[in-house]
């Protein structure tokens, strides 16, 4: 079977988009809005309104810049007074709290959902996120990821959320593995050949290519699609996706390598390119996302977050001033809009945060002495765990943004 991605303009492991799952978004925005949105959040560069024609207050979205494949038609509310309400709006007033004081549990009625970045485990040096620099313990960003989620879900809780999870182990949550993905490769390394006639054995560098893709497809792409159906089932109010960064430096490190510096960031989704949008789903995603109005409460809460960083660890926010996948959006220096395939298929508010450094100098002696309870002397230095100060980081974030709100991200 040809991989539906090689036939219809679909990203790589796709799924066909419902466009009719988007009428509950009937006449719920206002053409302002809409074009607000995509103008300062979701499409900056414009791309967007290559592929739609706006009339009144109709927008015409097509699969072609020509416009002779019609996908979909919204109708938008001429003013607020016409908007119908949205059924799932994820900023509506605070629940009830019962006899709890807001004060000790500001997070009750949260539901929140944490997504430890990658597979780990063995699957750790296949995803490139794993490195060594002699007899010093092995940087896995799997286990990082994953000790700072089980610091924050215990602070979570105890302030009164509801926590749950797309992954507790080092194991892949899609049941995918890379020889599974063989043909997918294929279609996507020879999308302009008939894949029936293409040969069953290639060259050994060709082959190294597809098993290459096949690997990246498993881990980048069929590990994400799978925790978003975990999250679309868990219906989370909040998902928080955790993650180390990395400067770049060579394939085989030494401690002289070290960069000197962690630089800091938080996305939310927008910012869909030219190339992005191309494909239908990404038009589908953005729309949903759009139109599901996420975007207030995960610009609030990354800027909730970032904040926290900023006092805690004092580090730069990054700059991406050549590099057009990240676009600066809101008042904090640190958060960007930026289409990662977690933050625009996870179906609820997403805060994609990128922690220090794994080869700086600020961060790396303290990442491979491990999480630990207390403090300990590192250079010099007591300190707690870093894993600790960044799971308090995201909690008091979170608890910071939500009890400076009138209402709370409340799914009815």
């Amino acid at each position: 079977m040809i991989p539906l991605f090689a036939v219809q303009k679909l990203s790589p492991l796709a799924p066909s988009p419902d466009w009719s799952r988007l009428d509950q978004f009937q006449e719920t925005i206002t053409r302002d809005e809409f074009v607000q949105l995509i103008n300062t959040l979701y499409s900056p560069s414009g791309s967007f309104w290559r592929y739609t024609i706006i009339n009144g207050n109709e927008v015409t979205i097509y699969s072609d810049t020509e416009h002779n494949e019609l996908l979909y038609r919204l109708r938008l509310a001429p003013d607020p007074e016409s908007q119908v309400p949205l059924k799932a709006n994820w900023v509506s007033n605070i629940k009830t709290r019962g006899e709890e004081p807001i004060e000790t549990k500001p997070l009750k009625g949260l539901i929140i959902c944490l997504d430890p970045g990658h597979i780990g485990g063995k699957w750790a040096k296949m995803e490139e996120r794993f490195f060594q620099i002699g007899s010093d313990p092995p940087v896995i960003e799997a286990e990082l990821n994953m000790n700072v989620c089980k610091r924050a879900a215990k602070l979570l809780e105890a302030a009164g959320a509801k926590v749950v999870w797309t992954k507790k182990d080092y194991e892949p949550v899609t049941e995918l593995r890379p020889a599974n993905l063989r043909k997918d490769a294929i279609a996507l390394l020879f999308p302009f050949e008939n894949q029936d006639n293409l040969p069953y054995r290639f060259s050994d560098e060709i082959e190294k290519k597809i098993s290459l893709t096949a690997e990246r497809l498993f881990y980048r792409n069929a590990e994400i699609r799978a925790r978003a159906e975990l999250v679309d089932r868990l219906r989370p109010d909040i998902t928080i996706c955790v993650h180390f960064n990395a400067d770049k430096w060579s394939e085989h490190p030494t401690r002289e390598e070290l960069v000197p510096k962690s630089k800091l960031v938080v996305f939310v989704n927008g910012n869909y390119s030219e190339e992005e949008l191309v494909f239908d789903d990404q038009k589908w995603d953005m729309l949903y996302k759009l139109l599901s109005r996420t975007a207030l409460p995960e610009l609030e809460i990354s800027e909730a977050v970032a904040k926290e960083m900023e006092v805690v660890w004092n580090f730069p926010p990054e700059t991406y001033t050549h590099w057009s996948a990240a676009y600066k959006v809101g008042k904090s220096p640190y958060v960007f809009a930026r289409n990662l395939l977690a933050n625009r298929i996870y179906h609820s508010p997403v805060v994609f945060i990128e922690g220090p450094y794994m080869n700086s100098v600020d961060s790396y002696d303290r990442i491979i002495a491990g999480d630990y309870d207390g403090n300990k002397n590192i250079n010099g230095k007591s300190v707690k765990s870093i894993f600790v100060e960044y799971a308090e980081i995201i909690t008091q974030g979170i608890i910071s943004w939500a009890t400076s709100k009138q209402g709370i991200v409340v799914q009815e």
